[in-house]
């Protein structure tokens, strides 16, 4: 099935990635290109929430691929928070972060959407007014 994404608000402030059961990695960089388009149409930072709560899974390479994924952002991605990872995947994510701390700066992990989304209106408080 693949990786679906979608906007999850009229504003167009949040990305919503949804990983459907088995996933490639193909499959993630066809939806960063459809995201990093959907960013394009608008002048401000937008987030993303990545979940996880259906998904099969995760390829090998999750560490390579998150970095390469990560460089390859839109200039106005913002930062993104994981839902329904895995043990595995949250120490993979930590991993990540310790490993790349710019980079893993702009992750973090949620329990639900809505403390996704909490964190992500953390993230917008500490943004200068013109990226809002």
């Amino acid at each position: 099935m693949g990786v679906v994404v979608d906007w999850t608000d009229a504003e167009k402030k949040v990305i919503r990635y949804d990983f459907p059961g088995q996933w490639t990695w193909d499959d993630l960089y066809n939806a960063m290109n459809q995201v990093n388009e959907m960013m394009a149409t608008v002048p401000y930072k937008v987030y993303v929430v990545i979940s996880f709560e259906r998904s099969k899974g995760i390829p090998p390479g999750a560490l390579t691929h998150m970095r390469i994924g990560t460089l390859k952002a839109a200039p106005n991605w913002g930062g993104g928070v994981f839902i329904g990872v895995s043990s595995l995947l949250t120490a993979l994510l930590n991993t990540f972060k310790i490993i790349n701390k710019s980079l893993g700066e702009r992750y973090d992990i949620a329990k639900n959407d809505e403390e996704a989304m909490t964190i992500i209106n953390k993230w917008r408080e500490k943004e200068s007014p013109i990226s809002k």
